[in-house]
């Protein structure tokens, strides 16, 4: 790679993507304040940017149409590394295995494995690029993401799980497959979902039941009202940094994880609350004017899995909040604590960035 090549590397989605963490990492350390066990978190949370920003950097580095060429050793890696979770993962916590331990740090692999997959789809739906794909690939698409998915819903883990079918879907939307194949998804889709409610764990079943009928669990939806509260008493301009009475007084449980949002808006307001998700939003226009201009479908395909990947978990984590959904475990990107959530979530700016400095003929 000549030194031209960086030339074309998109310094402000990085910035952007820097201001987000920066954020993250003030609301983490108000949130954890008076919280012996908690409060080296944010440090940490630091330590884990300072690891994403450097493996992103590596990873633009990296020829995405190298990673093309591995299509199947990456999907087969992506199997194995979910497998190895559902084997060997940790089961402190109900029979849950979602985390393994690497010298005392919690690996969450499934969103590794997800950023695999991502490109392993990338290259099998932009086979047959100019022309989108046909039936064959869309059924062993279907079919790839499908066992992933399986892999991860067994740990159990239904909100990752529905991450991995919103990427899928993402993907192929881009791809330009034919609508009637689109409408035969859907009907295959009506047709599985008695099955997978049958095959759901009680806890999930309770979590939806609880969400249409909160009095048949007042104790569950504790964590709701009090997200509720804090974000309803922040008001236009916040009670300002580490002042929030619902997150400093301890009332808002996960206040630095899934419910973090809610610090936001009780400590920011709405003004500051507005100014955030105002930079997610340009984050999405620079990744989508890459996406735009991409040198071929695979890489705009791995752009728009990317940001399928990071926007789901943001829709559904706000929707969380906001009581517009049930109780799901999807982070804030950039912002909620969860450093091996941050790492991978700035690989995949990575591959962004490799997109987006290889739109150009470049000069070896």
């Amino acid at each position: 790679m000549s030194k031209s090549t960086w030339q074309y590397f998109d310094w402000l989605l990085l910035l952007l993507a820097l201001f987000l963490t920066i954020v993250g990492l003030a609301m983490i350390y108000s949130a954890t304040q008076g919280s012996e066990f908690l409060a080296d978190t944010w440090r940490k949370q630091a330590i884990y940017t300072a690891v994403g920003v450097v493996l992103m950097l590596l990873t633009a580095f990296i020829n995405y149409h190298l990673l093309e060429s591995l299509q199947w050793p990456l999907y087969i890696l992506t199997l194995a590394t979910l497998g190895f979770t559902l084997a060997f993962g940790s089961s402190e916590i109900g029979g849950v295995r979602r985390f393994i331990y690497i010298g005392g740090t919690s690996i969450q692999p499934a969103f590794p494995a997800l950023i695999l997959l991502i490109i392993s789809q990338a290259s099998l739906l932009a086979h047959n690029a100019p022309n989108p794909p046909g039936l064959r690939e869309l059924i062993m698409s279907m079919g790839m993401s499908g066992i992933a998915a399986f892999l991860v819903f067994k740990q159990p883990n239904l909100s990752t799980a529905t991450l991995y079918a919103a990427t899928w879907a993402g993907i192929i939307f881009a791809s330009g497959i034919d609508m009637r194949y689109i409408s035969g998804m859907g009907i295959i889709g009506v047709l599985v979902a008695p099955i997978l409610w049958l095959n759901m764990d009680d806890y999930m079943k309770d979590r939806i039941y609880t969400f249409q009928n909160p009095e048949l669990n007042p104790a569950s939806q504790y964590n709701i009202e009090q997200a509720l509260i804090s974000i309803g008493s922040g008001g236009l301009w916040g009670k300002g940094f580490a002042s929030g009475t619902q997150s400093q007084l301890h009332f808002l449980r996960v206040r630095h994880t899934d419910f973090i949002f809610s610090v936001i808006c009780e400590e920011l307001g709405f003004a500051g609350t507005l100014l955030i998700l105002l930079i997610f939003v340009l984050l999405l226009w620079r990744m989508l004017r890459i996406a735009a201009n991409a040198a071929d479908m695979t890489g705009r395909l791995i752009v728009v899995g990317v940001i399928t990947y990071i926007y789901y978990q943001l829709i559904i984590n706000l929707g969380m909040n906001l009581n517009v959904i049930p109780v799901a475990g999807l982070p804030m990107p950039f912002i909620s604590s969860g450093g091996s959530a941050l790492v991978i979530t700035y690989i995949g700016l990575g591959m962004v960035e490799s997109v987006k400095m290889r739109q150009k003929r470049l000069e070896f």
